[in-house]
């Protein structure tokens, strides 16, 4: 008599090769770690310190990015079908923004299939405000003061509404008719707090700038966050979520900072509650379009991650499961990036323009380990990228991202300072529509590629000196990434510039026309 033997699944070709990349990524890791236990390097206390910061980066933010990509196999759907009669409150958040662009958002939300009620939350008070939103069909809420800005506009609004759920859309996302029916099935699952759906961009075409910062975020929002979902610990990332009212109510209401959907993730799923991530393009927005936008935009999220990892993060993580101190440990040290780079740029302009042969050498060797993690990090997020990302999504190249990641540098390092000792930041709400950048910003990178350029003339032209080639090969290679960002930047810079004196021309035009015309008028009338 023949036994039934349960099987275990095999593993697909996309799963063997995830995995192959991954230990050979793993290989490399040590490689590069073996470079700081060899020699004595460790005799230096810069060394030692240095070590520890590797160490954290290294295992925090490339393997726990590696190991989430190897979580996305294991994702499934969890979703009802049957339908659910819960009461929902739809919250537009405002505070400032252009009139048109509130009433797109508003309208799109009040238009949603399914029962709901639309509240317009304005930190603002503004009384055209007021009348668009009942003139469409929604409520309209105000609060006194300001306090705790988009937090504290949500708490607000949670005292005077009563909906088991709350669907939460920034001021620039436009909700898809059927996002309530794709979404809200998923609390069938009474352990379920909340739900994220994937934010997407309907501005790529609008710069350079949206074109890249739309292309930052095709990782985190695909394989890395579906990752997440698979181990049940996806974040909130503030727009297009929705919460279950008794979930926000069990933690206290959202919860206050510069990263305010972040820390109340958080707390959600220390309390307990799980998450779910729908992966659908159900309410696209819109990306920054200026280099004034972006960083705004990103000093505002670094400081507020950063604050998270030295307060709430550490004094959670015991009640966190291993998915989820995973997930948050990726996910709060994202913006080490920027440290990583500036420290990795100073340290490279030293040794250019070092007299010392044993230092030259010493960071030779380091470059040698350190290059090989590089290629296998790159070729594993790749793969993940083309393996789990949406249809839609198209582009892979990355260039015009990583030199608008890498030129935020400074901007990810001021944050961290600032964070590390606990210099405060005033909210500013990311700015809407083009911006002209403050020259001062672009000092760091243009400073930094100056002396990279300089560095490496003075190594190639001193022929008495030996060369290190892997050294000039990073300097080349920094150099060449800051220069294309500054292009870029400069690129755009003089093409607004341009149209808006285009725009003063045409206006300076018209003036003089309604002059002519009234002056015609007025004279016919006399006459």
């Amino acid at each position: 008599m023949q036994q039934n033997v349960d099987k275990k699944p095999k593993l697909s070709m996309s799963e063997i090769r995830g995995i192959t990349l991954v230990l050979i990524g793993l290989g490399t890791l040590v490689y590069y770690y073996s470079w700081w236990i060899s020699e004595d390097q460790l005799t230096s206390p810069l060394l030692v310190i240095g070590l520890l910061f590797a160490l954290i980066y290294g295992i925090c933010q490339i393997l726990g990015s590696w190991l989430l990509y190897l979580a996305t196999h294991r994702r499934s759907y969890r979703a009802s079908t049957a339908p659910q009669n819960f009461t929902v409150d739809v919250f537009v958040t405002s505070c400032g923004e252009k009139p048109e662009l509130i009433e797109k958002s508003l309208r799109a939300a009040v238009n949603l299939l399914g029962e709901h009620k639309t509240w317009l939350l304005d930190d603002l008070g503004d009384p055209v405000l007021e009348k668009m939103a009942h003139k469409l069909g929604a409520k309209y809420l105000n609060r006194p003061d300001s306090i705790d800005a988009k937090a504290g506009n949500v708490n607000s609004a949670l005292a005077n509404t009563n909906g088991e759920i709350i669907v939460i859309f920034d001021i620039d996302h436009i909700p898809h008719p059927k996002f309530l029916m794709r979404t809200i099935r998923h609390f069938a699952d009474p352990s379920v707090g909340f739900i994220q759906v994937m934010p997407t961009f309907s501005n790529n075409a609008d710069s350079w700038v949206a074109q890249a910062a739309a292309e930052t975020s095709l990782d985190f929002y695909n394989p890395t966050s579906k990752g997440m979902d698979a181990l049940r610990s996806v974040t909130k990332m503030g727009t297009n979520s929705l919460v279950r009212r008794t979930a926000l109510m069990s933690i206290g209401g959202y919860q206050p900072g510069l990263a305010e959907d972040l820390a109340t993730s958080l707390k959600l799923h220390a309390e307990g509650w799980e998450s779910v991530y729908v992966a659908e393009p159900l309410a696209p927005g819109l990306v920054p379009g200026d280099l004034t936008s972006w960083f705004t935009q990103q000093l505002k999220w670094s400081y507020g991650v950063f604050r998270i990892l030295f307060t709430d993060f550490f004094s959670l993580f015991g009640k966190f499961n291993w998915g989820q101190r995973l997930s948050y440990t990726v996910r709060t040290t994202k913006y080490l990036l920027g440290l990583v780079t500036s420290i990795h740029i100073v340290l490279t302009i030293i040794f250019l323009l070092s007299e010392s042969h044993i230092g030259k050498a010493s960071f030779e060797n380091y470059l040698i380990h350190l290059i090989p993690l590089a290629f296998a990090d790159s070729a594993i997020r790749m793969l993940a990228l083309r393996r789990w990302h949406y249809p839609r999504v198209e582009s892979f190249h990355q260039r015009r991202a990583v030199a608008l990641v890498y030129g935020t540098w400074p901007v990810y390092t001021l944050a961290f300072l600032m964070s590390l000792f606990r210099i405060p930041l005033r909210f500013r709400p990311t700015p809407k529509g083009q911006e002209s950048i403050n020259a001062i910003w672009l000092m760091p990178q243009i400073i930094a590629f100056c002396l990279l350029a300089y560095g490496l003339a003075f190594s190639l032209i001193d022929i008495d000196q030996p060369k290190y080639w892997f050294t000039l090969l990073f300097a080349s290679i920094q150099a060449v990434i800051h220069l294309t960002f500054l292009w870029y930047s400069i690129s755009s810079l003089n093409i607004r510039l341009k149209l808006d004196r285009a725009k003063s021309r045409q206006d300076i035009r018209h003036g003089f026309l309604n002059a002519d015309s009234s002056g015609i008028s007025h004279q016919r009338f006399s006459d």
